[in-house]
């Protein structure tokens, strides 16, 4: 039963710590958690551990959002992604479980840190728009999020350059990577990385996990975004750099 467990008292803390920040940015912003979570917990545990129990709770996190962003969404824009994405997320997660473990945490920090560099510089999409852009947008989402469980961007650098209001582009990417992280959690159950380890961690900080997307959708409301988008983006430029540095 012990190696179902987390080692250390201070690992457990540290974990929490984790998931509660990657869970307060999914709330807030629709997607994100993995940024947070991805290179952190694959200090800890590994990469392969991290992205499927990030996968996991993040698949829980959607449940919650979910409902009220179904009927907002722009289904013409963001289907073509969804069926893209699981046909991309099982060859990232063929990707994961067979590389080098050293090799695919600086895999993960290089997106976290290229996905970083481009939110701070401001850089939108501007091309062309339609069922074969969304597609391939959708295609990068599913292989990045099946390595590295960070294909947020990939959606959301489409997605906001869509002409709809605020509450809608919120409402497509958390429809879009809703279904992209359920195809990882299914793609990972067939490469049999869901093991009972990571359901018990799982189960451990899943309440945790809950409870800090509520309070992110309640920052939502009343935190200037401008403020904590810049606070998450200066904390992810630092770990991501370190961990190429390591």
């Amino acid at each position: 039963m012990m190696q179902l467990w987390i080692y250390t008292p201070l690992e457990f803390l540290l974990a929490a710590l984790i998931v509660a920040a990657g869970g307060i940015v999914r709330g807030f912003t629709g997607f994100g958690s993995g940024l947070v979570m991805a290179p952190l917990l694959a200090i800890l545990w590994g990469p392969v551990e991290a992205i499927a129990i990030m996968t996991l709770l993040g698949i829980a996190a959607s449940v919650q959002i979910l409902p009220r962003a179904i009927p907002m969404a722009n289904w013409k824009e963001v289907a073509p992604m969804m069926i893209a994405s699981m046909i991309g997320a099982p060859l990232g997660t063929a990707m994961l479980v067979s590389l080098d473990p050293a090799t695919v945490k600086r895999i993960i920090a290089g997106f976290v840190l290229l996905a970083t560099l481009i939110t701070m510089a401001g850089w939108q999409y501007r091309g062309p728009r339609g069922t074969f852009p969304a597609s391939i947008s959708g295609a990068l989402t599913g292989v990045i999020n099946g390595v590295a469980g960070v294909g947020g961007p990939a959606t959301v650098l489409y997605l906001m350059s869509l002409p709809d209001r605020a509450e809608i582009h919120r409402a497509n990417i958390v429809c879009a990577m809703g279904v992209a992280t359920i195809m990882v959690g299914v793609s990972l159950f067939f490469a049999s990385a869901l093991t009972p380890r990571v359901w018990t961690h799982t189960a451990v900080f899943l309440i945790p996990s809950i409870i800090s997307v509520w309070f992110g959708v309640w920052l939502f409301d009343k935190l200037p975004a401008r403020l904590f988008k810049w606070i998450v983006l200066w904390f992810l430029l630092f770990v991501s750099s370190a961990i190429m540095l390591a």
